[in-house]
């Protein structure tokens, strides 16, 4: 079974570069790309409105985007969940951005984030996290 990853990131050269590392990657993912946190948030409402049988297992979402950010994404999807209800599949959500101050780390995991990491700079050490996130949300147990 292919997993399915969703991307959120207005940065174009983000995205060329994370689709180049996930095809470098052992196992192959499917990848949705959104420039921006509103696309992405209508489209997982339309999923759950169609009962969609193929939802993404993690989103990686930027957290500085213009409109809706990062935050405010995060936030709309934990509120869209209905409360109490076990059966509903809910997505890994990353924040990765390039600057994050201490205070907006913890806003993003007291909004629900299943993790806050920072974008490297390096390729080679971005290769690496992008696979250990992959690794972690994407091939583990549940």
């Amino acid at each position: 079974m292919t997993r399915e990853i969703f991307v959120v990131d207005d940065n174009a050269d983000f995205q060329f570069i994370f689709f180049k590392l996930l095809k470098e990657l052992k196992r192959p993912y499917a990848v949705t790309f959104f420039e921006n946190a509103k696309a992405c948030h209508q489209h997982m409402l339309t999923l759950q409105l169609k009962n969609a049988p193929v939802r993404p297992s993690l989103i990686l979402t930027d957290l500085h985007m213009p409109g809706m950010n990062g935050l405010q994404l995060l936030r709309m999807l934990k509120s869209s969940l209905p409360a109490n209800d076990t059966s509903v599949y809910e997505p890994a959500v990353v924040v990765m951005s390039s600057y994050m101050p201490d205070g907006q780390v913890l806003q993003c995991y007291e909004a629900g984030a299943d993790a806050v990491i920072m974008k490297p700079a390096d390729f080679a050490l971005l290769k690496m996290t992008v696979e250990s996130i992959c690794n972690f949300w994407l091939e583990r147990k549940i």
